[in-house]
């Protein structure tokens, strides 16, 4: 589908060559430089050219980073006249950012694909040999947004879901809880006990949003992989869907009630990490890259990774697998050539083994089968049983999802009931839809 029109549209620049014949001679030194400055074919060539690429990342963990700080290197390898500039930030920076970029005409050379950011903005990777690379079913899921064409080159496979600590559960005399009966079991048994049971923020709103995506994704999704299909057709509406009213509740009722309230709002990111891996708690919902940070904390921390319980049938349950990280070249870029030839490096097994290594996820890379965590065995569990879904919020327009995330937390905070969310959730969703 179309995407709704949020950044003005780039000026493509035209590098135009000039030579002139001069009446004289060149003097020697002039000849030396141009024979330097040629190919074969007598085109100019940057093999010796400094090209300063500029990446603009999502990924704010210490594992992406080094990831990426080792495949500059690597790269530089064979390119040693490119340097790397990459800034890391949060989503709204990056949106706020490339809005400001796009229309100063100075866009960056590189960033981890959002689906904020209109196709036209991008290059089009489809006929690259590199994509060929990569598994072929995560590169369509990357790009399911788009009508046609390959903005994004998926460079692992992601998921979101629920953390737990096993000896945490082992010491309060607990089995990993496969149904909704169990977990509530769980949670009641532990809060007796004096432990917190889940790790939550409310000073950083994406922590507990994390766990809604998870959750409405099994019991909307999960259920109906053409709900929105059919809410396009008019056919359903969250308002009339119980499935989506069970995944805010779900998610009330324990990310949230069984959270230290009054301590989450002075909890950061970090913190819930820290939190599951020196075990003062026993669950923690978020994704992939939230395993990176709770390893820094502490390395062999005995966790395991389940979908949310959302029903008393345990197979309702599925984990949310989807591809993460993702790599994008700006329309506007100056240094689109060698942006490619850095894509390519990213897209080998050499580089696959170095993100999948970091960053703790399993990587695109056809043949790059890295044992980077225990938890692998746990996601392997849901993939071989078939006990996951694809659709989480990614694949939705992001009209509505910046709508979803700017008032999904009244809901959990008892600020709005039902029925006044969901109406301005059906809204949304109709004003993007027509915005497409």
């Amino acid at each position: 589908m179309k995407m709704r029109k949020g950044i003005a549209l780039l000026i493509c620049l035209v590098l135009i060559v000039i030579s002139a014949a001069g009446c004289g001679k060149t003097s020697g030194t002039e000849e030396k430089n141009n024979k330097e400055t040629a190919d074969n074919t007598g085109k100019e060539t940057n093999t010796d050219k400094k090209v300063k690429l500029e990446i603009l990342s999502l990924k704010t963990e210490e594992g992406p980073k080094k990831a990426f700080e080792e495949m500059f290197k690597g790269f530089q390898k064979d390119h040693p006249n490119v340097e790397f500039d990459i800034q890391s930030m949060t989503s709204d920076e990056l949106k706020t950012t490339l809005r400001a970029r796009a229309a100063s005409e100075e866009m960056p050379d590189i960033i981890t694909w959002m689906k904020e950011v209109e196709p036209e903005y991008l290059a089009d990777l489809s006929g690259e040999s590199f994509i060929q690379n990569l598994n072929a079913d995560s590169v369509t899921a990357a790009n399911a947004i788009y009508d046609k064409g390959t903005y994004a080159m998926p460079v692992d496979n992601g998921y979101i879901g629920l953390y737990y600590n096993k000896d945490v559960l082992t010491a309060n005399g607990l089995e990993v809880p496969k149904t909704v009966t169990e977990l509530k079991k769980a949670c009641e048994t532990l809060k007796a006990n004096g432990i917190t049971p889940f790790a939550s923020s409310l000073s950083d709103l994406s922590v507990p949003y994390m766990s809604l995506i998870a959750l409405f994704s099994e019991t909307v999704f999960g259920a109906n992989p053409d709900w929105s299909t059919q809410r396009d057709a008019g056919e359903v509406s969250i308002q009339e869907d119980s499935n989506w009213k069970a995944a805010f509740d779900l998610h009330k009722e324990f990310v949230y009630d069984y959270s230290d309230r009054d301590a989450a709002y002075n909890q950061t990111y970090d913190d819930c990490a820290a939190l599951l891996a020196n075990g003062k708690v026993a669950f923690y919902g978020n994704g992939s890259w939230a395993l990176s940070g709770i390893r820094d904390v502490k390395q062999d921390a005995n966790i395991g990774l389940m979908a949310f319980p959302i029903s008393d049938n345990e197979k309702d349950a599925k984990l949310l697998c989807f591809p993460d990280t993702s790599l994008s070249i700006c329309a506007g870029s100056k240094n689109a050539d060698v942006a490619k030839e850095f894509l390519a490096y990213v897209a080998s097994a050499d580089a696959g083994k170095i993100w999948s290594e970091n960053v703790k996820v399993s990587s695109t890379v056809t043949g790059v089968n890295v044992d980077y965590d225990p938890i692998a065995t746990d996601i392997n569990y849901y993939l071989t049983n078939n006990l996951f879904t694809p659709y989480g919020d990614r694949v939705l327009r992001s009209v509505f999802t910046d709508k979803l995330w700017e008032i999904y937390s009244y809901y959990m905070l008892g600020e709005y009931d039902w029925n006044t969310l969901a109406k301005e959730l059906d809204n949304a969703w109709d004003i993007a839809m027509k915005a497409q």
